[in-house]
């Protein structure tokens, strides 16, 4: 799986005027400067990320994603359309493309993880986000050797709390997150 960094000029001036912002002429230059550097940074993360992925999630990726790169939106990234905010911390940026990946992997799985997701109880974000929030746990302990939840724009301690309490049994499970949460169906 790979991921194609792209930049349109509509988009991006569409998601800057929605906050208010104007972009400066030279926005086009800004950003493929921008995803020359990411691209340089994603190829040496990206056969490491993907495996670390498939293997805590126990799902493969089915094909190559698109990803929009824009100099401002209310969000950090959004995953459908895969959107990704510029960000020059790429140590950081990695954990964001991880939990959009996890998203983008579980919606071109969704036959097989809703079958999962409907087994727990809490509203639509914590459906959502308990399996993504798992295997994000998972991918980053086994990528940084260590695991530190980073505050973001969206609320998930609440789920980050219920994610905690179960992960020693989901770290060294060998079959998925779908299985897992079928066999622990309360969580």
């Amino acid at each position: 799986m790979k991921i194609n960094f792209k930049y349109s000029m509509p988009y991006d001036e569409m998601l800057s005027s929605m906050k208010g912002e104007e972009l400066s002429s030279s926005q086009n230059v800004i950003a493929k400067t921008y995803i020359k550097e990411l691209k340089g940074f994603w190829e040496k993360e990206n056969e490491r990320v993907v495996n670390a992925i498939e293997k805590a999630s126990g799902l493969r990726f089915k094909k190559d994603v698109d990803c929009y790169v824009v100099s401002d939106m209310t969000f950090e990234a959004i995953s459908h359309p895969f959107t990704l905010k510029m960000c020059l911390d790429f140590k950081r940026l990695k954990g964001i493309l991880i939990h959009e990946l996890l998203h983008i992997l579980f919606v071109q799985n969704d036959k097989r993880i809703l079958r999962a997701v409907n087994k727990l109880n809490g509203d639509r974000d914590y459906k959502i986000h308990f399996p993504v929030l798992l295997c994000e746990r998972k991918v980053l302990e086994r990528l940084n050797g260590n695991f530190k939840v980073e505050k973001r724009v969206e609320d998930l301690d609440y789920i980050w709390r219920d994610v905690n309490k179960i992960y020693h049994e989901f770290k060294n499970y060998k079959m998925g997150v779908v299985d897992f949460i079928l066999e622990n169906a309360a969580c």
